[in-house]
């Protein structure tokens, strides 16, 4: 509690439990001060286990206007076009092998996957048979599918899954059980606010993808230097470059270096050739 507060220059905050009241709005206070930041040059970002289209009723109401962190960090997105800055995804053959552990276990489980392309839902899912929860389910999960498992099998790139156990008597012990068979690597958490009156369904993701990396991706700095007094910004912070033109002390610092020097605007040719057209660095 006596630590000094650093100085702030980004803001993340969590939805439902944190940044919104119990009936999921935000309050007018909570809005005034987030632009007031967002004024000071402070960016708010939301970090979300929802997807983009589900998160954005709340960041319009809650004036965030740069960017969002969705599917629990498998994303970060930019809010004014809703394009990917950063992206995690797990392949989808490796989860449909988790996951057809859990329907082996539990024959009468019912899926639904968040994917990168929108999202999968089994087509004889009991969400789909309520009128409450049909219309919701379909904005997320744009896809219905005979069977989420085979559909992953196939390939394409996902996020977490959602698995419901209508039949599940005690459903504390049935995630206690899935835990179990999942094993390390994998994260588990009962979802009671995705759609009207869910129950008995819980979120399972991988640790690899998670809001902590995503931030860190968020965040990232590309530093460029050519001097010994460059030598720990370029060996510790981000992706770190060495100018073409660099002295001997840093030879091998950083991550990569410009094919041209500081006179042939060495730092603007690596930004233009791999922020602006899109080619990666090695």
């Amino acid at each position: 509690m006596g630590d000094e507060k650093p100085a702030c220059r980004l803001v993340a905050v969590d939805g439902n439990g944190t940044l919104l009241g119990a009936d999921g709005s935000v309050s007018e206070d909570t809005r005034s001060v987030i632009q007031r930041l967002e004024a000071k040059g402070i960016p708010v970002v939301l970090a979300t286990a929802r997807p983009f289209e589900k998160a954005k009723a709340t960041l319009a109401s809650a004036g965030m206007g740069h960017y969002a962190l969705t599917e629990n960090g498998a994303r970060a997105v930019r809010i004014s076009d809703g394009s990917a800055v950063w992206e995690r995804w797990l392949e989808g053959h490796l989860v449909a092998g988790v996951l057809r552990r859990v329907k082996e276990h539990w024959p009468g489980a019912h899926l639904a996957q968040l994917t990168s392309c929108g999202g999968l839902l089994e087509e004889g899912h009991p969400w789909l048979k309520e009128p409450d929860s049909k219309e919701a389910a379909e904005k997320i999960f744009r896809t219905k599918v005979p069977d989420v498992v085979e559909e992953l099998a196939k390939g394409g790139s996902c996020a977490k899954t959602y698995v419901h156990l209508p039949e599940a008597a005690d459903f504390p012990a049935a995630m206690q059980e899935l835990q179990g068979l999942l094993g390390d690597g994998w994260e588990l958490r009962e979802i009671k606010q995705l759609l009207p009156k869910t129950f008995n369904t819980c979120e399972v993701q991988s640790c690899l993808v998670n809001k902590a990396e995503g931030l860190a991706q968020l965040c990232q700095v590309w530093a460029f230097g050519d001097d010994a007094n460059d030598r720990r910004m370029l060996s510790e912070v981000g992706w770190g470059v060495r100018m073409a033109n660099h002295l001997p002390a840093l030879g091998g610092i950083g991550k990569d270096v410009t094919e041209l020097t500081n006179e042939e605007d060495g730092v603007a040719k690596y930004l233009e050739k791999h922020l602006l057209n899109g080619e990666p660095v090695s």
